[in-house]
């Protein structure tokens, strides 16, 4: 009781100096509440990069020269999409049919009628102006789907008159990409295959006539005792902090790094990564947290020694009342405790009085706010210690002896 009395009789008998214990509690705790939030905006920034700088991996011919219009055997597409570190896969069989019996008959006009392609996704449309529609009943999900549905270009819609809603019947063929003098692809024939159309499609940069599922397709394929070779395959980095992890993984993958100067051909074996911009900006955030990071400790330990300052300055001037109290017999502890008190209380106002600026104009967390706060007072604690040790290492009669 007697030590809270003096506590209050300290702060009201020094209200000037506990004023400015107050001020300068806030500027300190200001100060790291600012240090503290650079520091998580810098670490929010670099998970932030993984929605606005996605990292994408394509599988390429060895060369790296073409993404598209490539060979990709099961056995690498099932590799890639089994990978943990991948999401948002897109893929896609470019395939053909003949709709009319006359082109059925005529073998020199395959590929005139029906330009065919097989996605997972209608992310594999590389045309920004495309613009689909759908029957009652379906969507964009009927691509993740094995069912013989699609969707039909308006184009083709204008030359036959095929309505949605109708079944078509369509001889298919699927292409194997070569490099030969003469040709560029072996075809391989699916025999007569029907496909309900269940909605439109129109583009004036894709000129395919006709969308289906790549399950589908795929299925027919396998059931016509053909291998399966996927045109297209990319994904994206479920987290591009996990760079260089995946980059190990891609031998294991079954996939070469692309090498420029590798032969030209259409082998879909090679995996390029398109992390270049994502880590110019992540090695530039990083670098500014680890900057922080390394002065963290040096910061706290500066700002502990001004409060040891501080204290030691204000308290300085009390050494006569507290000389006179030992003098009479009060323990230097308790003499002490008071004086710990009064700081504490000082310091404990200027937290609370910087606290919503640490909110509003830091951006902190009102939990991120208390725990830069309940770390600060803890520095304060032991700031206020070492100064009163120092400040109570004095001779009550020689320091009385000489003020008189």
């Amino acid at each position: 009781m007697l030590t809270l009395q003096e506590t209050l009789w300290q702060l009201a008998r020094n209200k000037g100096r506990s004023l400015i214990l107050l001020l300068a509690s806030a500027m300190l705790a200001g100060c790291v509440a600012f240090y503290m939030s650079n520091i998580t905006a810098n670490e929010e920034a670099i998970e932030r990069l993984a929605q606005t700088l996605p990292v994408e991996v394509r599988v390429t011919n060895p060369s790296a020269s073409q993404d598209w219009r490539i060979n990709i055997n099961e056995h690498r597409h099932g590799n890639l999409l089994s990978s943990p570190y991948l999401t948002g896969f897109t893929y896609s069989i470019d395939a053909a049919g003949e709709y009319t019996e006359e082109a059925k008959e005529a073998v020199d006009s395959l590929f005139s009628e029906c330009e065919t392609k097989a996605v997972n996704s209608l992310d594999c449309i590389r045309a920004p102006d495309s613009k689909f529609t759908y029957m009652d009943g379906y969507d964009e999900t009927m691509f993740q789907t094995d069912q013989p549905v699609g969707l039909i270009g308006t184009n083709f819609i204008e030359r036959y008159g095929v309505q949605v809603g109708d079944e078509i019947s369509l001889d298919f063929y699927v292409f194997e990409y070569i490099a030969e003098a003469g040709r560029d692809s072996i075809l391989t024939f699916l025999g007569e295959q029907t496909v309900k159309i269940v909605g439109t499609y129109e583009s004036n940069m894709e000129n395919k006539d006709l969308l289906v599922p790549v399950g589908w397709l795929a299925g027919v394929v396998r059931n016509q005792g053909a291998k399966v070779n996927y045109n297209q395959l990319g994904a994206y980095l479920k987290d591009p902090r996990q760079i260089s992890v995946f980059k190990e993984s891609i031998q294991e993958l079954g996939f070469l790094e692309p090498a420029p100067a590798t032969y030209e051909d259409y082998t879909g074996a090679a995996l390029v990564v398109d992390d270049e911009q994502y880590i110019t900006s992540a090695e530039t955030l990083g670098q500014t947290v680890v900057l922080f990071r390394r002065f963290q400790i040096p910061f706290f330990a500066l700002a502990m020694c001004m409060i040891v300052l501080a204290i030691f300055l204000i308290m300085r001037g009390s050494r006569r009342v507290i000389a006179i109290s030992i003098s009479l017999g009060r323990p230097r502890f308790l003499c002490a405790a008071g004086c710990f008190m009064a700081a504490f209380i000082a310091e404990f106002a200027g937290c609370a009085l910087v606290f919503p600026a640490m909110i509003l104009m830091a951006g902190l967390s009102i939990k991120g706010a208390l725990m830069i706060c309940v770390t600060f007072l803890l520095c304060a604690c032991a700031g206020d210690a070492v100064a009163l040790l120092l400040l109570l290492r004095f001779n009550a009669f020689k320091l009385l002896t000489a003020a008189e």
